[in-house]
C-alpha cells in the first residue's frame, strides 16, 4: 500500500510540474516551435550518440568499480545492460520499482549477496550526487563576471552544503550522533532505514581508493554529460558560455533526482528556471524538450535490452517485492 502511495505521489509531482510549466509557457509556444523546428539535426543526434557512448563506457565503469569494491564479480557487458536498463524503469516503467533498485536486483541475481548489491548501486548513486556537487565547486571558481550573481550565490550555497554532507559522512564522530538521532524515527521504521544507508556510506571510509577512482570517472562522465548539453545549446542557435553550464547543470541534475518519474517535469522546471537568465525562456524550454527526447532514446535502448533478453523479466511477485525496498 505504501508503496502504491508512493507511486501516486510521484506521477502526481511529474504531472503537476510539466502541467504547472506548459501553462506558464502558454505564450511562447509559436516562438518554441520555431526554436525547435531550426535545430541542427546533425549537432542533436551527435549529442544523443555522445550520450549512448558515456553511459555505455563512464557510467557503467563507476558502477564496475562500485561493484568491486564490495567484492562483487559482475561482467563489464552486463554492467553496461543493468545501466540501460536502469534508464529504462526510471522512464518508462509504470511502477514504484526505480532504476536502481532494479539494477541492485539483478546484480544481486547474477552475484547471490543482496546487501553488498545494493550498497554498491546506493554509493554509486551518492558519489555521482558529490560529484556533481565538486564540478559546481570548481565551476564557480572558473566563472567570471558573465555568471548571474544570483546563480553564483546558488551555486555556492549548493557547493558548501554538499561538500559539507560528504565530510559529515565520513566522520567517525559524527557517524555516532547521527545514528543516535536516527534511531528516534520510529514512523515506517524510518530510523532503521536511515541508519542503515548511513552506515553504508560511512562504511566506505576505508576503501578510500575505490572512493577516488569512482569520482575521478565520474567527474570525467559528468564533465562529459554537460558538455553535451552545451552541444544541444548549439544545435539550438543559443550563445551560452560552457562555464554556466558547469555552474547551473550540477544543480539540475540533483533537482531532477527528486521524487518523481524519471526526473520528468522536476528537470524540465529547473531547466528553464537557470537556463533562462542565459539563454532566453524559449529557448530554455527548448532545450529541455531535446534533453527529454534525448534521454527517451537511452531509455527505449534498454528497453530493447530488456525486451531481448529473458533473464531480465521480473516476475509479478518479485515486482511486489522490490516495490517494498528503498534505495
Amino acid at each position: 500500500m505504501k508503496a502504491k502511495l508512493l507511486l501516486i505521489s510521484r506521477i502526481a509531482v511529474s504531472v503537476g510540474l510539466v502541467a504547472f510549466l506548459v501553462w506558464s509557457m502558454r505564450g511562447h509556444f509559436p516562438r518554441i516551435a520555431e526554436t525547435l523546428k531550426k535545430a541542427n539535426p546533425v549537432l542533436f543526434f551527435s549529442a544523443t550518440l555522445l550520450f549512448i557512448v558515456n553511459i555505455s563506457s563512464g557510467l557503467s565503469a563507476r558502477l564496475k568499480l562500485l561493484f568491486a569494491g564490495e567484492n562483487l564479480d559482475i561482467a563489464f557487458g552486463r554492467v553496461v545492460q543493468l545501466t540501460f536498463i536502469g534508464y529504462f524503469f526510471n522512464n518508462f516503467m509504470p511502477t514504484a520499482v526505480g532504476g536502481d533498485i532494479v539494477k541492485a536486483y539483478y546484480a544481486s541475481k547474477d552475484t547471490k549477496k543482496t546487501a553488498k548489491s545494493f550498497i554498491a548501486v546506493f554509493m554509486d548513486r551518492f558519489i555521482g550526487l558529490f560529484s556533481f556537487v565538486s564540478i559546481a565547486a570548481v565551476s564557480l571558481l572558473w566563472a567570471g563576471g558573465d555568471v548571474a550573481p544570483a546563480i553564483k550565490k546558488i551555486v555556492l550555497l549548493f557547493a558548501l552544503g554538499g561538500i559539507l554532507v560528504f565530510i559529515f559522512a565520513l566522520n567517525k564522530q559524527a557517524a555516532k550522533f547521527i545514528l543516535v538521532i536516527f534511531s528516534k524515527f520510529k514512523l515506517w521504521n524510518l530510523g532503521e532505514k536511515l541508519s542503515n544507508v548511513y552506515k553504508a556510506v560511512h562504511d566506505y571510509k576505508n576503501k578510500k581508493r575505490v572512493i577516488a577512482f569512482a569520482i575521478l570517472i565520474s567527474a570525467a562522465v559528468q564533465g562529459i554529460y554537460f558538455a553535451i548539453i552545451y552541444i544541444l545549446t548549439r544545435a539550438l542557435g543559443a550563445n551560452v558560455a560552457l562555464v554556466s553550464i558547469f555552474l547551473v547543470m550540477p544543480i539540475v541534475s540533483v533537482i531532477s533526482m527528486l521524487p518523481s518519474i524519471g526526473g520528468l517535469g522536476l528537470r524540465e522546471g529547473a531547466i528553464v528556471a537557470f537556463f533562462t537568465p542565459l539563454i532566453g525562456s524559449e529557448s530554455a524550454f527548448a532545450l529541455s524538450i531535446l534533453l527529454l527526447a534525448m534521454l527517451l532514446v537511452v531509455s527505449l535502448v534498454g528497453g530493447i535490452i530488456y525486451a531481448s533478453a529473458s533473464q531480465f523479466k521480473i516476475k509479478p511477485k518479485e515486482m511486489e517485492k522490490l516495490e517494498t525496498y528503498q534505495i
